[in-house]
């Protein structure tokens, strides 16, 4: 990993952990260690790093949900939400309603979700994983600048909520 790619993850793990340094420690970490596993690996294949990404901050700091599990996706938005004290309003008494949940999408709860961490200063982003998943993370919304230049450092497009893939 080059030097600009791994200043290019430290600093994601710090705007996606919202200034808690000791979440940032321990991700990296875990990004190092799972980083040397794939590199010890024979496999020729370039290592991919918002995988590793993925994994180490998945319902910590990210969420990632299959495109239709609108159940999972609004559990850890709460829980991401939450950490910075916004509650989400899904439009909804009970966003657990077997009914709400079929005839929602994850796009549409994004989208919904963006909109209300907006007002708090905040950005719900989303990135491009090339599967019938959706993964992202919230910032502080003064960070999205910095954001997008992370997204062209490491390769991977990222975009806000209220452009889905």
């Amino acid at each position: 990993m080059s030097t600009t790619d791994e200043a290019s993850v430290k600093r994601l793990l710090e705007l996606i952990n919202l200034d808690d340094s000791a979440a940032v420690e321990a991700q990296w970490a875990a990004f190092e260690e799972e980083l040397d596993a794939q590199s010890d690996d024979d496999s020729d294949d370039e290592v991919e790093l918002i995988w590793i990404i993925k994994d180490v901050i998945d319902w910590e700091s990210g969420f990632f949900v299959d495109w239709k599990d609108t159940e999972s996706f609004i559990a850890s938005v709460e829980a991401l939400a939450e950490r910075v004290d916004v509650s989400i309003d899904w439009g909804v008494d009970d966003p657990d309603d077997d009914e709400f949940l079929d005839n929602t999408s994850v796009p549409d709860l994004m989208e919904a979700a963006f909109e209300q961490l907006r007002t708090h200063g905040y950005t719900l982003w989303n990135w491009a994983t090339d599967s019938d998943c959706y993964g992202g993370w919230i910032a502080k919304s003064a960070d999205d600048e910095e954001m997008l230049s992370l997204s062209e450092a490491l390769g991977v497009e990222f975009r806000t909520g209220d452009m889905p893939f």
